[in-house]
């Protein structure tokens, strides 16, 4: 591993890949196959390790991952990439910063994003973790080049947005920033919910929120750190 935090080998992105699918699947971020992950290799900038398709999480070794080029070829791996591949490699290629996504889908966010709701910045970890309120991305149909390009601009100053009828993309200048934020984008959505049905959820003001952005999300992006986190 770099000082970065970006995996030097491909064997090293393997398994960083799969230490975050079991969090995930453990954490009830996804359930059986749903959701992927990937990660840029440091030593190979033109290549990304990322989950195979339609493989339980539970039973998931670092051989399964597949490494594939920025264009989506595939460069070594016996399984399959991802059906929403060009939701990664497109983010790649566009936002050389970004280098780890993590896709979920979580029971709250999907139910923000199946009501086409966008997150507001109600509490203080969703800012530090994401940059600030999250939105819904506009309709595209799954595993198309469509949903990944609608993304662009949900994502421009954030480190999530949810998909419209799917779930959430987290991006970060590692894995571990882009699971943090989707970590926090589920019990922020799970918070909303509950708190909705007593009337208008009152927002962080905004010159905390622009102070918040200043001193934690945006730093953790510039130094590649430790995800911005709660502690306890």
């Amino acid at each position: 591993m770099t000082a970065s935090g970006i995996p030097q080998t491909r064997r090293e992105a393997r398994e960083l890949v799969v230490l975050f699918c079991r969090r995930m699947l453990h954490e009830h971020l996804v359930s059986y196959t749903a959701g992927n992950i990937s990660t840029r290799i440091a030593s190979e900038p033109g290549l990304v390790a990322v989950t195979p398709g339609s493989t339980a999480y539970d039973t998931l070794r670092p051989e399964d991952i597949v490494i594939v080029a920025l264009d989506g070829t595939v460069v070594e791996g016996s399984l399959r990439p991802t059906a929403e591949l060009p939701l990664h490699t497109l983010a790649y290629r566009d936002r050389p910063d970004v280098a780890g996504i993590v896709h979920t889908h979580s029971p709250a966010a999907m139910a923000l994003a199946a009501l086409g709701m966008d997150l507001p910045p109600i509490l203080h970890g969703l800012i530090a973790a994401c940059g600030g309120g999250i939105v819904t991305a506009p309709y595209a149909r799954g595993a198309t080049e469509d949903m990944a390009t609608l993304t662009a601009e949900p994502l421009r100053h954030r480190s999530a947005c949810l998909l419209r009828n799917h779930g959430v993309l987290a991006i970060g200048p590692t894995v571990e920033h882009a699971y943090n934020a989707a970590c926090v984008v589920e019990g922020v959505a799970d918070a909303y919910l509950r708190a909705l049905p007593f009337g208008p959820v009152p927002e962080v003001p905004a010159d905390d929120v622009a102070r918040i952005r200043e001193t934690q999300w945006a730093p953790a992006w510039a130094d590649r750190g430790a995800a911005p986190t709660h502690g306890g």
